[in-house]
């Protein structure tokens, strides 16, 4: 699909549509999402470039990702999606910045194209051109992965204090399986995060770099460093949130280890408890002619309290250890 934002005197004019759709050569902001090859011709032959395909998106190459050409600056970077869903995902988006026009490829749905759409609809200066839709656009990401990150440090918090306060919760192999599912969920936001932020990182430093070709000025440079210095900060807050995720993980193994330990302690405890009583009866079991204590009126409760009296001094010393 292409939506194609448009200035006009009126202000910022928005068309969503087909490859049928005309296309304005005043056109400003070209978003192609999902689009078949038909209306990739269709945008070619207004801009004069030629599209991507999906395969050289997913290229890893730098020099793929990142590159000057006559006919303008091609961009792709790693961007978040689906991160409220069970299967986040990264997804390359590619941006095009041809004369004063901005042309974005994409095959998912990044929540930021869809709030910084709606933002330019009721602000025209958010797509005067295509550097300021570029600028804009970017911003919305690096607001996005602020959000994104910031859920995670929040639920990275919860899982801690699940793990080490465990009062009144409840305990089992199915609490560590739901906190180990958690853990993991939370380690993939974070480093799929992560790699949207150093993707995005590398773009903004490249276009630094070219800025003053693409018509950069001093407030355009000054907009850049800021971009660069928030996403360092996200970067390093990413990291932290990983080192966080990797403790955590190392944790709740740890105190399953211990739940496991106790649960094999008791059955230890019992057996050493056990197993004096076991050797008197094992003693009286035995079939010897000349045994005295066959003949005692007493014998019976005599080793009856042998019995008792011998698995009350394990269970006694055990307790003074404080082993139980």
């Amino acid at each position: 699909m292409i939506t194609i934002f448009v200035r006009t005197p009126e202000g910022m004019k928005r068309h969503d549509g087909g490859h049928d759709l005309a296309i304005p050569p005043e056109a400003t902001w070209i978003d192609l999402s999902s689009p078949t090859r038909e209306e990739e011709k269709a945008v070619e032959a207004v801009v004069g470039i030629n599209i991507p395909t999906r395969e050289e998106m997913q290229e890893i190459e730098t020099s793929s990702r990142l590159r000057q050409e006559e006919a303008g600056l091609f961009m792709t970077v790693q961007l978040v999606a689906n991160m409220t869903s069970p299967h986040p995902l990264t997804t390359p988006v590619t941006f095009i910045l041809s004369g004063h026009r901005l042309i974005t490829l994409r095959y998912a749905e990044p929540l930021p194209f869809k709030i910084f759409g709606t933002y330019a609809q009721s602000h025209h200066a958010a797509c005067a051109s295509g550097e300021a839709a570029m600028s804009g656009l970017f911003e919305a990401v690096i607001d996005r992965l602020a959000d994104v990150l910031e859920m995670s440090g929040q639920d990275v918090e919860a899982i801690s204090h699940e793990i080490f306060d465990r009062s009144g919760t409840k305990r089992g192999p199915d609490r560590f399986r739901a906190v180990l599912q958690r853990i993991g969920r939370a380690g993939d936001i974070a480093s799929k995060a992560r790699e949207s932020v150093m993707s995005l990182n590398r773009a903004v430093t490249f276009l630094g770099l070219v800025a003053p070709e693409v018509g950069g000025k001093r407030e355009k440079r000054n907009k850049l460093k800021t971009m660069a210095r928030d996403l360092q900060s996200l970067a390093d807050y990413a990291n932290f949130i990983s080192g966080k995720v990797t403790f955590l993980l190392d944790a709740t193994l740890g105190m399953l280890s211990i739940e496991q330990n106790d649960i094999i302690k008791i059955f230890s405890i019992a057996a050493v408890i056990f197993l004096p009583p076991t050797l008197v009866g094992t003693i009286y079991g035995m079939n010897f002619d000349f045994m005295p204590e066959l003949d005692w009126s007493f014998g019976y409760p005599l080793a009856l309290l042998l019995m008792v009296i011998s698995a009350i001094i394990p269970w006694a010393y055990f307790k003074r250890k404080g082993w139980i």
